[in-house]
C-alpha cells in the first residue's frame, strides 16, 4: 500500500483533485464552460465541503 502523506487522510482530496472530478463530470454531461467556471469558484471557496458532495449537487448550486 502507498505511504500516506503526513497529516493527510487517505480519503482527503485537494481542490485540484475535486476540480478534476468536476471537469470530467462536466465533459460527460456536456456542461457549458460558464457553469464549469462557476463550479470551479465554488470548489475554491470550500474544497473540503465539495469533496464530500455529489457533482449533481454542485451543478444544482451553480445552475440556479
Amino acid at each position: 500500500m502507498a505511504d500516506k502523506k503526513e497529516g493527510r487522510r487517505a480519503d482527503d482530496m485537494s481542490a485540484e483533485e475535486v476540480k478534476q472530478f468536476w471537469h470530467g463530470f462536466c465533459e460527460r454531461k456536456g456542461i457549458d464552460a460558464g457553469t464549469r467556471a462557476r463550479g470551479d469558484a465554488k470548489i475554491d471557496e470550500d474544497p473540503d465541503y465539495w469533496a464530500d458532495q455529489t457533482m449533481m449537487r454542485l451543478l444544482d448550486m451553480v445552475s440556479t
